[in-house]
């Protein structure tokens, strides 16, 4: 699949080059800053993820999915005051990333969840996580493993 993927990309490349028109990777625009996934005990079967999603590029970008090998589900969450002094976690079910700009993914607000962990995450260890945009190509980083 990811051979595929970059086949298809070396080839849209030279036939856009062979044709003298500019041609500009969505995902290449994109960024994964300080990406990190939060330790959590070996029973459990959800954790968060937290990064800083840079837009490089000069139009905006639409964060539709998350996925990851160690995860069978993802999703992007934010934390809302309530009337009682709680905060309600929701799903978004996209988030624009405004050209030029970046937004924060951080603890007590907007965060990754991965759902259905596969095995038991290690402090230290690189887990792949994948954005899927509407415009495109996902980004693909790794997010170590932290204590809260």
């Amino acid at each position: 699949m990811i051979c595929v993927r970059y086949f298809e990309l070396a080839l849209k490349t030279v036939l856009l080059a062979a044709l003298g028109l500019p041609w500009v990777s969505h995902a290449a625009a994109m960024d994964i800053e300080d990406g990190w996934i939060r330790a959590v005990p070996p029973v459990s079967s959800t954790t968060a993820g937290y990064l800083i999603l840079h837009n490089r590029g000069d139009t905006d970008r639409t964060l539709t999915a998350v996925s990851s090998p160690v995860a069978g589900a993802g999703e992007v969450h934010d934390m809302s005051p309530q009337e009682d002094g709680t905060r309600h976690m929701h799903h978004l079910p996209e988030l624009v990333v405004p050209a030029g700009d970046a937004v924060a993914l951080k603890p007590g607000g907007k965060h990754l969840m991965l759902y259905q962990l596969q095995r038991p995450l290690e402090i230290g260890e690189q887990i792949e996580v994948c954005l899927a945009f509407a415009e495109g190509e996902p980004v693909c980083g790794p997010f170590e493993v932290r204590a809260p």
